[in-house]
C-alpha cells in the first residue's frame, strides 16, 4: 500500500488544532503525519505534546506558511503528499479514496469539500469540477487545497512550493504541476474547510490576487495572455460550477448559497 505523508503547518490555532490532528490520525492508511509549529503562544504546544508519539512534531521559527510546508515535505517519505491547515479536517475514510486514486495511476488529484463554521456546522458544499491547465491558467480556477493530493515524484519534478508565496502558494504549485500532469477529480467529499474570521486569505484579498497574477506570469512563457481565452474559460467555469452545485444541492440551496456569497456571508 502506498504511504501518504500529510503536513500541517501550525501557528496559534489551538481552538481547532486537536480536531485537525484527530481527523488525520483516524485515517486507516499507511500514514506519515508531520506537524510544523512556528512556536505558537496560544496553548498549541500543550496539545502537540499529547501527539508526539503518533506524529512527527517540529517546533521552530519559520519564514511563514509556505516555508513550514516546504520543510515538512522535505522530511516526508510518502509516495503521496498533501498539506492540511491547522483549522481544517479530513472526512472519515478520505485517505482511503486517495490511495485508490493513486493506485489507478493518478498523480495529481482532488475532491469535494464541506465548508463548516467554527463549531463544525455545515455552511455549504463546495463541489469541485474537472479542470485542465487552461482552466487553471486562463480561468483562474482554484482547486481546493485541503482536498488536493499529489505524488512526491510530481512535486519534486515541478520544483516544489515557492517559499516566496504567502497567500496563493497552492495556485502557483497547481499551475506548475498541471503543466506536467493533468489534474484529476475524485468524485468524493474528502475534507472540511473551516470558515472563520481572521483567516489569512480573507483578511488580505488584495495580496492573494497579486500572487495569483504573479503565479500566472511565472507560467506565461508558453501560455501567453489572451482576453478571449480568459473570458471563455471563466464563463465556462461559472456554468459548470453552477450545474455541479445544482446537481449536488438542488436549485434552492444553490441560489441561497450564491446570495450569501455575494453578501460576504460565505466563502
Amino acid at each position: 500500500m502506498p504511504k501518504i505523508s500529510v503536513v500541517t503547518p501550525s501557528y496559534n490555532q489551538a481552538k481547532y488544532l486537536r480536531r485537525t490532528i484527530d481527523s488525520v490520525l483516524s485515517q486507516k492508511v499507511d500514514l506519515e503525519y508531520i506537524i510544523i509549529d512556528a512556536c505558537s503562544t496560544d496553548g498549541s504546544a500543550d496539545i502537540l505534546r499529547e501527539y508526539q508519539s503518533a506524529a512527527r512534531v517540529v517546533v521552530e521559527k519559520d519564514n511563514g506558511q509556505s516555508d513550514a510546508i516546504a520543510k515538512g515535505f522535505a522530511m516526508a517519505s510518502g509516495d503521496i503528499l498533501a498539506w492540511l491547515n491547522s483549522d481544517d479536517m479530513y472526512l472519515p475514510d478520505a485517505l482511503r479514496h486517495v490511495v485508490s486514486a493513486y493506485e489507478k495511476g493518478c498523480e495529481f488529484f482532488y475532491g469535494h469539500v464541506f465548508i463548516v463554521d467554527a463549531e463544525d456546522a455545515l455552511l455549504r458544499k463546495r463541489v469541485a469540477i474537472p479542470v485542465d491547465f487552461d482552466d487553471l491558467y486562463y480561468g483562474r480556477y482554484i482547486i481546493p487545497q485541503e482536498a488536493t493530493f499529489f505524488s512526491r515524484r510530481l512535486y519534486q519534478e515541478s520544483g516544489g512550493l515557492d517559499r516566496s508565496f504567502q497567500y496563493a502558494m497552492d495556485y502557483d504549485l497547481w499551475l506548475r504541476m498541471a503543466a506536467l500532469h493533468p489534474p484529476a477529480r475524485i468524485d468524493q467529499f474528502l475534507s472540511c474547510f473551516r470558515y472563520h474570521h481572521g483567516q489569512k486569505s480573507s483578511t488580505r484579498p488584495d495580496l492573494y490576487d497579486d500572487e495569483l497574477q504573479k503565479a500566472r506570469e511565472k507560467s506565461g512563457a508558453s501560455h501567453p495572455r489572451s482576453l478571449l481565452k480568459s473570458s471563455a474559460h471563466r464563463a465556462s467555469l461559472v456554468v459548470r460550477k453552477l450545474f455541479s452545485n445544482v446537481a449536488e444541492s438542488g436549485v434552492r440551496t444553490t441560489v441561497a448559497d450564491l446570495v450569501n456569497k455575494k453578501r460576504g456571508r460565505l466563502p
